[in-house]
């Protein structure tokens, strides 16, 4: 216990021994960390988000003109009875064109060039909502491979994948960029800590040399410098979580009014624990690593 005492307190005065260096190392460990951070819960929040678009998204299949209701209905039972469907809902022209119309209600023109017209232009349709996403593909190809092929006008299905597909390429972009400038970022951070022992080393010279005369170990010698840079990335870490815990706090309902899925504030009270072990062990992994090859290389003892 007195050795880890000595050893604790001379990696106290190694830390504030070059105080500059200190926090240079600090700020860019910071910014490593609040990276990493940052990614987590963006990862986290946009697997909501998108689960959320995907749960919320349907197909709809038109149906042309000489399509008859007995028929519209008679395709909803048959698609009602697949186990991956979860809700078939029959729109018919007039209930479309009621829809059509509160929806463009401020639209003056746009209801006045519709009544012009001797019949509604608008198509009767079903609205699919499938138990998962994927299976949308299957529900399709059977439509348009069965006899009710020949009264469906269009299926937009095509263009709503498209755009699940837009956002899924555009978050897995994203996170290969953040993974990439993190490890940057942890690069200059290895370096600035290796650096700022190595100085810490040379500061201390005098005082390793006695400490080896009165017969301290190699161990004795090097464990407060390993320390020291275990030290820069314990508080690094636990700044980062008092940063990420305002931030989200701060921001939480400016981002909900926006994006009603995505609640960073909500994701980082829920998994607090694992949030903070990640930060703070990956601070003190590349502090003392660091820390630990700028003694193997430069302390010769």
């Amino acid at each position: 216990m007195l050795n880890l005492a000595r050893i604790l307190t001379n990696a106290w005065k190694n830390f504030s021994r070059n105080i500059w260096l200190s926090v240079a190392t600090l700020f860019m460990m910071f910014t490593a960390l609040a990276t990493i951070g940052g990614l987590t819960l963006f990862n986290a929040s946009l697997d909501v988000f998108v689960a959320g678009l995907k749960d919320k998204v349907d197909v709809s299949v038109y149906f042309n003109d000489v399509a008859e209701e007995g028929d519209i209905i008679a395709v909803k039972s048959v698609l009602e009875r697949r186990e991956d469907i979860k809700t078939v809902r029959y729109i018919s022209k007039n209930e479309a064109l009621d829809i059509f119309t509160e929806r463009h209600s401020n639209n003056e023109i746009l209801l006045e060039s519709l009544g012009e017209l001797d019949d509604n232009p608008l198509q009767a349709s079903l609205n699919i909502r499938v138990n998962n996403p994927e299976q949308f593909e299957g529900v399709v190809v059977f439509l348009e491979n069965s006899s009710a092929a020949s009264i469906i006008d269009t299926i937009n299905f095509r263009e709503n994948q498209k755009v699940i597909e837009s956002i899924t390429s555009i978050a897995a972009s994203v996170n290969k960029a953040g993974i990439l400038f993190t490890i940057i970022l942890a690069g200059l951070v290895i370096f600035v800590t290796l650096n700022t022992i190595r100085l810490a080393i040379y500061t201390a010279r005098d005082e390793l040399h006695i400490m080896k005369l009165v017969g301290a170990s190699n161990w004795f010698a090097r464990a407060p410098f390993v320390v020291t840079g275990a030290m820069y990335g314990l508080a690094s870490g636990l700044i980062v979580i008092l940063f990420t815990f305002l931030g989200t706090w701060l921001l939480h309902s400016q981002v909900s009014l926006i994006f009603a899925d995505i609640d960073f504030y909500g994701y980082f009270t829920h998994n607090f624990w694992s949030f903070s072990a990640t930060i703070i062990i990956s601070g003190v992994v590349m502090g003392a690593g660091s820390s630990y090859f700028a003694v193997r290389r430069y302390l010769k003892v």
